[in-house]
């Protein structure tokens, strides 16, 4: 009855997860009881409209409550069966695994005050403004990873003011995180507010070169084969995963164990393989993965998250776009799959 109910539920809805996705469900419910829709997409790695529909067929079948947020009715609770009811979050860090440095704290002020003025996300191009906590989370784990300080890196596409960040925290650890600093982004709007807010913080020891362009085409000559270490959070589509990590590898120095920072959005099973077939296709190496890592402002469709992988480069890493791409990119010029 259990298997039957939960396959049931997925084939009504499409879930490309199946019957364990909906178990997924059921459980976040019973753990976040109450549970709002978005929390639930944050623990499941479920979409939010998917979720919503996931949810509404459960309410058909009696297993959840028709108040919101969501509940399990006595029925959906026999159904999944005792609760171990354990806290496995860790209470120092708030269940992220890592805790930010008083030094690192000490800049949210100032990288808010810029959030505040950034220029507006651009949706059409899968634009999503990561929050303050995840910049100085990024940057905590280059350090910990032992990959800040760097003689040069590459950021491929920077709605997230990533340079900034490593700006500010330059100056507030009092040396210089990175030396050369490159920022490829095709929005000019993007590309003019780094530049002003650049110039804002000052000089901490960082050379950056601001670069518009758009990256269906190779990189410009001056960026390719020049940087230690890369970092990119691309449209959320298999194509875009597999575009801009072909376009940071073209700017990373030659030869194995080059690392990238590689943030990408919960996926179904299928849309997951697809990616990892793309970074093996490449040639990169997943060195360590940090679920739900990244939080957004808005974003509400992956449920305001997105996880962040630590890719190497090896002795066969190369691009799998070596000319121009002209197949179709962001989120909404992409088919929605079987969900």
């Amino acid at each position: 009855m259990h298997e039957s109910v939960l396959e049931s539920v997925a084939a009504a809805v499409g879930l490309q997860e199946g019957a364990p996705g909906v178990h997924r469900v059921l459980s976040a419910i019973r753990r976040l009881s109450p549970a709002p829709t978005r929390q639930v997409s944050r623990q499941t790695g479920i979409p939010v409209p998917v979720v919503a529909a996931v949810t509404n067929e459960l309410r058909r079948r009696g297993l959840v409550t028709r108040d919101r947020p969501s509940r399990l009715t006595e029925r959906g609770l026999a159904l999944l069966g005792p609760d171990p009811a354990l806290d496995l979050r860790c209470p120092g860090c708030d269940g992220g695994g890592l805790a930010i440095p008083e030094p690192l704290r000490a800049v949210a002020d100032r990288l808010a005050a810029l959030q505040a003025r950034v220029p507006a996300a651009d949706l059409a191009l899968d634009q999503s403004h990561c929050t303050i906590a995840t910049k100085l989370r990024r940057i905590a784990l280059l350090l910990k990873l032992d990959l800040l300080p760097a003689e040069s890196m590459l950021i491929v596409g920077d709605d997230d003011l990533m340079s900034l960040s490593l700006l500010a925290a330059s100056q507030a650890l009092g040396q210089p995180l990175v030396r050369r600093l490159a920022v490829v982004e095709i929005s000019a709007d993007l590309l003019g507010f780094i530049g002003e807010a650049q110039a804002e913080l000052g000089n901490p020891g960082v050379q950056v070169d601001r670069c518009r362009h758009d990256l269906r085409d190779p990189l410009p000559d001056r960026l390719r084969g020049r940087f230690q270490t890369a970092m990119t959070d691309p449209p959320y589509t298999v194509a875009g995963a597999r575009l801009f990590l072909s376009r940071v590898v073209e700017g990373l120095l030659p030869g194995p164990g080059r690392p990238i920072a590689f943030s990408f959005g919960p996926k179904g099973p299928d849309d997951t393989l697809a990616v990892q077939r793309a970074v093996a296709e490449i040639g990169l190496a997943v060195q360590a993965s940090y679920r739900n890592f990244n939080e957004y402002e808005g974003s509400g469709v992956l449920g305001g998250v997105s996880h962040l992988s630590w890719l190497v480069t090896t002795t066969v890493t190369a691009s799998a776009v070596p000319g121009h791409y002209a197949g179709p990119l962001y989120t909404a010029q992409s088919r929605v799959g079987r969900r």
